[in-house]
């Protein structure tokens, strides 16, 4: 893969994990850093939390990453009271993101700070390390000394992930609805409130009967043309009707319509 196609993934992988990150309330602090002369095919993300908050955060980070991003291979680590979890790409890209409490963050030479609620990050990274925007290039030049100070805001600009190119009703869908809608049925059906989650389900499965129609020319009467339809999309579909209202159920049929979602909206 060239340089240019490294650098167009590490933005597109960037952008989804900003939304992925503020999705998850427990972290108070999320940084991008790396290394002076980092790759570009190396993302490094620091995020930080409360101790007893740390397994959750992982637990979330993890389920959004290998549900929506399709990592080839993924391992978790434990290092220096943080965990490691690692992700590579088929693009690839390696992607490595600690978590940790607000004392314990791992040193970089440069950090860009999308939110650092606490001061976490300030009161422990280098203020001349701190960068205005990703510095990662596609042909980095030896020894150039670590970037320079640059002011920024308490959170750094995040670009809204574009709508769906669909016709009308799912027009308007973004990835961060998506995101929403994924975790309230993720939370509810871990919290017991199983009827709660269907229900979510239900709606996120209207969506997708929606984009597979329009995806085939067909823009009205979704419920009742969907049938007509014999292709992969609708095979996948019918894997996002739960056996059951039990946990393992709910859990495979969310993660059916996440696939299925991530196919129809790229």
């Amino acid at each position: 893969m060239e340089q240019s196609e490294i650098m167009r993934a590490r933005r597109e992988l960037l952008k989804k994990l900003g939304v992925m990150v503020r999705k998850v309330e427990e972290v108070a602090t999320f940084v991008l850093a790396g290394e002076r002369h980092c790759p570009p095919s190396d993302i490094h993300i620091v995020t930080a939390g409360k101790a007893g908050e740390l397994d959750k955060i992982f637990a979330d980070l993890n389920f959004l990453v290998t549900e929506f991003l399709s990592p080839q291979t993924q391992e978790k680590e434990q290092s220096d009271g943080r965990t490691v979890a690692k992700y590579r790409f088929e693009s690839g890209l390696f992607l490595e993101i600690f978590i940790c409490t607000a004392d314990s963050l791992p040193s970089f030479d440069w950090w860009l700070p999308y939110f650092d609620r606490h001061g976490a990050a300030a009161d422990f990274y280098l203020p001349e390390g701190k960068v205005a925007e990703d510095p990662v290039r596609e042909s980095p030049e030896p020894e150039q000394p670590a970037p320079a100070a640059v002011p920024v805001t308490a959170e750094a600009p995040l670009p809204e992930i574009p709508a769906a190119p669909v016709a009308p009703s799912a027009a308007a869908l973004t990835w961060e609805a998506v995101y929403d809608k994924i975790n309230l049925a993720k939370h509810a059906n871990a919290g017991g409130s199983v009827i709660y989650a269907a229900e979510l389900m239900n709606e996120l499965r209207t969506l997708l009967i929606e984009l597979i129609c329009q995806k085939h020319g067909i823009h009205e009467d979704y419920l009742h043309s969907i049938d007509l339809l014999a292709d992969n999309d609708k095979r996948e579909l019918l894997k996002t009707y739960p056996a059951g209202l039990e946990n393992g159920a709910i859990v495979a049929a969310l993660a059916a319509e996440l696939r299925l979602f991530e196919k129809l909206m790229n």
